[in-house]
C-alpha cells in the first residue's frame, strides 16, 4: 500500500526517505517486504504519504 501511494504522488524511493528523515536503504527493504522498521519508522513514511496507521488492541483467550 505504502509503494503504491508513493508512486501515486511521483516520489522516488530517495524522496520519501529525505522527506521521513531515514534511509533511502530503509524504504527499499520494507517496499520489498524485507525490513524490520519501528512503529516510529513507520509513522514518519505513512506521515509524509498522508496514511494512517490504526492499531486495534484485543486480548487472547488461552
Amino acid at each position: 500500500m505504502a509503494q503504491q501511494r508513493r508512486i501515486s504522488l511521483g516520489l522516488k524511493q530517495e524522496d520519501l526517505a529525505e522527506m521521513a528523515g531515514i534511509s533511502a536503504k530503509t524504504i527499499y527493504l520494507l517496499e520489498r517486504g524485507r525490513g524490520n522498521a519501528a512503529f516510529d519508522t513507520l509513522e514518519k513514511i505513512f506521515n509524509v504519504l498522508g496514511l494512517v496507521i490504526l492499531v486495534q488492541v484485543k486480548s487472547v483467550e488461552g
